[in-house]
């Protein structure tokens, strides 16, 4: 893209070579003098149509204002003649450069063109200047190609149903795990309902790469379900995430079971004051050789 920083030094540089003012190169060009002071501090490029103003009053060409990028031809072409179908063919790297002052009609016009050539690097530089349905297409094409990982800078700029399409794509084909890298983009409910699609088939230590994700009611559900049918065999990996109720709730039940040996796994994460309790019982029971996994986890006093 044209370097903006670059753009509004030179047009700084040559308002004040001509001893103008903002306030009345603003007039001069019908604009703001916002306008033209986000254009001298680059956050902001002047639009295609104020350029030979600017060229004019400057008494440069529009080559010079902006500083002989890669999309001059474009921004020449256009000048002369908004209608791009009139235009010779352009380069995706054209394109590309001059997009910060295209309409959006314009943007969507020239990557209709170059479509089948732009990759999701390329994308993420256009997508601010494209129209929602064109970047929708594009992810969903990039998703076929590359799969989800390939959307992970695009991500903020596509649509949530589009997002959650592709989430839900990539889930048939490589699990939970497999859309991590945008899940800050993925609909909570999709989320969840995957999860527990996962943890059905794969246990719930296969939910820990996503469980920041996770909504809670879902992560306790995931955990209840998973003890009924493995006991506390995938809490670990997950345990910081699980409720302190339903922790309390799976380890009482397990130790009345299987006794408080089965707690080794998951002691860090169970209250301190109920696993001393249960070490207080253990003893009172005479299970001390149990003890042992637990140990690092009690208050010594109870161990005794």
């Amino acid at each position: 893209m044209f370097d903006m920083n670059k753009v509004g030094k030179q047009i700084a540089q040559l308002r004040k070579e001509k001893k103008i003012t903002q306030m009345n190169l603003a007039d001069q060009v019908g604009v703001s003098f916002q306008a033209i002071s986000n254009w001298e501090r680059g956050q902001t490029m002047p639009d295609i149509s104020k350029l030979p103003e600017l060229a004019e009053i400057f008494g440069v060409s529009i080559d010079e204002i902006l500083a002989n990028g890669k999309g001059i031809r474009l921004v020449k072409e256009l000048v002369k003649n908004d209608d791009l179908s009139k235009t010779e063919p352009i380069g995706k790297e054209e394109f590309i450069e001059a997009a910060p002052i295209l309409t959006q009609d314009q943007a969507d016009h020239l990557v209709n063109s170059i479509k089948g050539d732009v990759t999701s690097e390329d994308l993420l530089s256009v997508a601010p200047f494209i129209n929602q349905g064109l970047i929708d297409e594009l992810a969903m094409r990039e998703l076929e190609a590359g799969g989800i990982e390939g959307l992970s800078a695009i991500a903020p700029y596509i649509s949530q149903d589009i997002m959650d399409q592709c989430a839900l794509k990539s889930f048939e084909k490589g699990g939970l795990s497999s859309f991590t890298v945008v899940a800050p983009f993925i609909s909570q409910k999709v989320i969840d309902e995957c999860t527990k699609k996962e943890v059905s088939y794969n246990g719930l230590e296969s939910i820990a790469s996503m469980a920041p994700f996770i909504s809670q009611q879902v992560i306790d559900e995931c955990a209840e379900k998973d003890y009924e049918r493995r006991g506390l065999e995938g809490f670990a990996a997950i345990a910081p995430f699980i409720s302190k109720e339903v922790i309390r709730e799976c380890a009482e039940h397990c130790y009345q079971t299987k006794g408080i040996g089965s707690l080794a796994a998951i002691a860090p994460f169970i209250e301190k004051e109920f696993l001393n309790e249960l070490a207080c019982d253990a003893i009172s029971k005479k299970r001390n050789s149990e003890m042992a996994g637990i140990a690092p986890f009690i208050d010594r006093g109870e161990n005794n």
